[in-house]
């Protein structure tokens, strides 16, 4: 009876992957929405069922994936299949949110990874490398149109900016991936959890942004990588000072995060309204000086613990 039903619902999510994927390929700008529900069939069935029928429903899936639509579809099929299903096996285990959320970025981020890979050793295609022409290509159309206005200075000045971003990008592109994994679940996450709910699962809930805490050697890692950035890193060249800018990219975001964090901590306990909150993020992100003080408020918390502050003021 039990595989029956098994068998049943693997059939039926199996078919609403197979509309999903229909979408996904063939409806303009719907598809895109429906690409965000593809982990979900896999999500489901991960949760419920043990971890070998769920890898038998993964290759069912993929078949799937090839009979309505085309060999270009497996490799989205293979990332949100694997996904779906860390997420699925983690909720089946009764894994943290947080543990469930690495798992499954890291999941997304060596998919991601190795299909870059395969696309350039197979099929010699760099999508990276187009990236970063396109952006370039947009940068110059706008050099042009200011140099077209006669606006010399700010041609010069674009100019300049443009090298710095296009470097910047590309020595940067590590992190850039792992932050694009992380976003990318969150999102997955935000919007397929209350639907795996309703289906029967029980999905961990998030903690508070608030309650967003790094550990306490965590400053000391960072400051480390700093001091390495600061006195030694015009030494470092290639390999060494690639890893040691993404390193500290990461950290600085990180950083960022435990600031924000505070702020909401000391909004929560002051009982601001979360309108104002959501003004000072906003605010902070577009005006950079601000964001240099909520790094060092990232680091005083952590070093100091400033929420034992506040909290004597209650």
């Amino acid at each position: 009876m039990k595989k029956t039903k098994m068998l049943t619902e693997g059939a039926m999510l199996a078919a609403i992957f197979a509309v999903l994927m229909l979408v996904f390929l063939y409806v303009p700008i719907i598809g895109g929405v429906s690409m965000l529900f593809l982990i979900l069939p896999f999500l489901i069935y991960g949760a419920k069922y043990p971890l070998k029928y769920s890898l038998l429903f993964f290759i069912v899936s993929i078949f799937v994936s090839l009979l309505f639509g085309t060999v270009t579809s497996i490799p989205i099929t293979v990332i949100m299949g694997t996904t779906g299903l860390v997420i699925g096996y983690c909720i089946r285990l009764e894994k943290s949110k947080f543990i469930t959320y690495i798992a499954a970025s890291a999941t997304f981020l060596i998919d991601t990874v190795v299909g870059i890979l395969i696309a350039i050793k197979f099929f010699h295609i760099n999508y990276l490398d187009e990236e970063l022409t396109r952006l370039q290509q947009s940068i110059n159309q706008s050099r042009n149109m200011m140099k077209a206005f006669g606006q010399q200075q700010a041609y010069d000045r674009l100019n300049e900016m443009s090298k710095t971003l296009i470097y910047m990008v590309h020595t940067l592109l590590p992190s850039l991936l792992l932050l694009e994994s992380f976003f990318a679940i969150f999102i997955l996450m935000l919007i397929n959890y209350p639907i795996a709910k309703r289906f029967g699962i029980r999905v961990p809930k998030w903690k508070p942004f608030r309650e967003f805490n790094l550990p306490k050697n965590f400053q000391w890692y960072f400051l480390t990588f700093l001091i390495l950035s600061l006195f030694f890193g015009k030494y470092l060249h290639g390999f060494l000072s690639t890893a040691l800018l993404n390193i500290l990219f990461i950290f600085l975001i990180l950083m960022i995060l435990q600031g924000f964090s505070l702020i909401c901590y000391y909004g929560y306990i002051k009982k601001w309204p979360k309108a104002i909150l959501v003004f000072i993020v906003i605010i902070t992100l577009i005006y950079s000086p601000l964001l240099y003080a909520v790094i060092m408020l990232g680091i005083i918390d952590l070093g100091f613990n400033l929420r034992a502050w506040v909290n004597r003021d209650v």
